[in-house]
């Protein structure tokens, strides 16, 4: 019942995105369209297809099954639209990146400390074929269609999961849990947070951390800024109502790297313009924010003793992981495989005060370990995590060299986004696990890698100008008229 609510919502998405163009439509404004309605399934974390299941429930943070996803079917879209508009003419594929995404999925697949390739293959084959469908989306569409697209599609998202994080846990409509995804959980008793269109609220507001900067980029560079700070504003609001703390402290720091890097990004880091009329007053105002209306979240300091310990002794397993395989590591989607078959819930007993926790043994070894950066390290090894975490450090590094390079503010949303991402995966990737969900990877990869296409940077759109670019045009043609006018007659 799930899968088919989702495609009556899609259908009657769809209907008002072609409705509300009405007798406009063009073909640009159709492929606009159709981007939304991609943008918009990637919100229904049962949005996917199974092919089949490898008998348990074992799997990484990419689970045991092979699926169909929402970009598989795009893809087909994007491949009819090149043939047909594009005659084919596409440009040829980054060469170098293609060997670095073989060698990484050759290097996992060999790996001779892998027992479990199958589940290395679920992940190898999504990745992949994202790779694929990012090559053919980057060459079928402009950057401004690409932003209105997603625009539409991110906006019809932030309200239907507003709308429904209000009726739960707001006014305690407990028949909305289940609506989209039938295996929904909301955490437990002590802390309630809102699902939505996803199956836990940690993946919920890590979601909804993304499209929160989304917005927020399209509020500073001025497209439809009244518009973007309501969805901004619901956005947060959504993440609240998740009760997630990881999802929350990424989406503020996302935002305070979005304020220093881009807004303040003429002055220097330590300047006193920057922390004058950036660092303090943001920081002022987060401060009042978590001590004010947000503390509750922060205080139940018993769930927070909780959490805390049952991370730390996930870590700790990550820990004997990389103890064992510090290299190669165990192989993509397998450390939870790994754990399960040569981990012991016996030794904690003599590190960790275990007496508040319930059956600490079935949280560790059946959930993926609370924290990506481990998880990556554990399954990729030295080798494979520290390219990785540099191109993470240099993608940061590079933001303000990019946004200087390119004229279209557009681009400069998806860079901003993809900056706002980057924050979360730091922040929130410390702590959590969701991040490296198929789910919400359908959108943050897209943000960042769409950011790195240089042929989006070097497009231009002169009536989506600077600022500074339209005072100078204001001031050339006062100069024009008074010419003019002292010309005689």
């Amino acid at each position: 019942m799930d899968r088919v609510l989702i495609f009556v919502t899609l259908g009657f998405a769809l209907m008002f995105f072609i409705i509300r163009e009405g007798t406009r439509m063009t073909k640009v404004r159709l492929y606009e369209i159709i981007i939304a309605v991609y943008t918009f399934s990637c919100c229904f974390s049962r949005m996917y297809i199974p092919l089949f299941n490898l008998g348990d429930d074992s799997g990484g943070s990419f689970g045991p099954s092979l699926a169909i996803w929402p970009f598989y079917a795009m893809s087909l879209v994007l491949i009819w639209i090149i043939a047909r508009d594009k005659r084919w003419r596409i440009r040829r594929p980054n060469i170098w990146l293609f060997f670095v995404l073989l060698a990484y999925a050759g290097y996992t697949l060999a790996n001779p400390y892998n027992a479990y390739r199958m589940y290395t293959v679920i992940e190898v084959f999504y990745l992949l074929s994202f790779a694929v469908f990012m090559y053919l989306f980057a060459n079928s569409f402009s950057v401004k269609s690409v932003i209105r697209g997603i625009y539409m599609g991110l906006v019809a998202t932030v309200v239907l999961n507003f709308l429904l994080s209000i009726c739960y846990p707001v006014l305690n409509m407990e028949g909305v849990i289940k609506l989209y995804d039938s295996e929904a959980a909301t955490r437990s008793d002590e802390r309630v947070g809102a699902v939505a269109t996803m199956g836990h609220p940690n993946v919920l507001g890590t979601y909804a951390s993304y499209y929160f900067v989304f917005f927020a980029a399209c509020f500073v560079t001025a497209y439809k800024r009244q518009l973007s700070a309501v969805c901004a504003g619901m956005a947060f609001l959504i993440i609240v109502m998740t009760a997630s703390r990881s999802a929350l402290m990424a989406s503020i720091v996302a935002l305070v790297a979005i304020v220093v890097f881009y807004i303040y990004r003429r002055y220097k880091l330590l300047s006193f313009q920057s922390v004058l009329k950036g660092i303090i007053p943001l920081g002022i105002f987060i401060a009042l924010l978590l001590t004010g209306p947000l503390s509750f979240l922060f205080s139940d300091v018993e769930d927070l003793d909780e959490m805390t310990t049952s991370r730390l002794m996930h870590y700790y397993c990550g820990y004997e992981i990389f103890e064992d395989h510090p290299l190669i590591g165990v192989g993509l989607n397998a450390h939870l495989n790994y754990l399960a078959e040569n981990g012991s819930a016996m030794m904690f007993e003599q590190i960790f005060d275990m007496t508040d926790l319930y059956q600490p043994e079935e949280f560790m070894f059946s959930n993926p370990i609370h924290n990506i950066w481990i998880i990556l390290i554990d399954e990729l090894g030295l080798v494979g995590f520290l390219p990785l975490l540099g191109f993470v450090i240099w993608y940061i590094a590079t933001f303000k060299r990019r946004t200087r390079s390119s004229r279209n503010r557009y681009y400069n949303i998806l860079n901003i986004s993809g900056l706002g991402v980057a924050c979360c995966w730091l922040v929130q990737g410390n702590s959590d696990w969701a991040p490296l969900t198929p789910q919400v990877l359908n959108l943050s990869l897209m943000f960042v890698v769409l950011s790195l296409n240089r042929h989006y940077a070097a497009e231009e759109h002169p009536e989506f100008e600077s600022v500074e670019a339209y005072k100078r045009r204001m001031r050339a043609a006062e100069a024009s008229d008074e010419a003019i006018e002292v010309v005689p007659t």
